[in-house]
């Protein structure tokens, strides 16, 4: 389904990776993550990124985020960001989601639950 694509699209740029992360680099951009002011640089540059996609999109991922269209793209970004940073997103979602699979962590963290 497309939606999982632009989700993988958007966790890859969320942490800086491509289409697999190894551990070591899941917990360094984890690390990275825990400073206030990288996580603002990492949210603003993924709000930009569903900001700019086309308005069907937007509205597709905003239905299955449970938000607004206009406030998709910086809190479901701020949610990313922060589940990776805390751990709710682990290594093997992020690699699941960037294979095509959302899986129920993920879709917790999508969804701020």
């Amino acid at each position: 389904m497309k939606f999982y694509k632009l989700i993988a699209a958007c966790t890859a740029v969320t942490i800086l990776a491509g289409c697999g992360v190894s551990e070591g680099r899941y917990k360094e951009v984890q690390g990275l993550l825990a400073k206030p002011e990288r996580q603002k640089a990492e949210i603003g540059h993924c709000s930009n990124m569903f900001g700019n996609m086309p308005m069907k999109s937007r509205q597709n991922i905003a239905v299955v985020s449970g938000l607004s269209v206009s406030s998709m793209p910086t809190i479901l970004c701020k949610r990313l960001v922060q589940g990776i940073a805390s751990g709710k997103l682990t290594r093997a979602d992020v690699n699941s989601v960037s294979n095509g699979n959302l899986t129920p962590g993920a879709f917790k963290v999508i969804q701020g639950r």
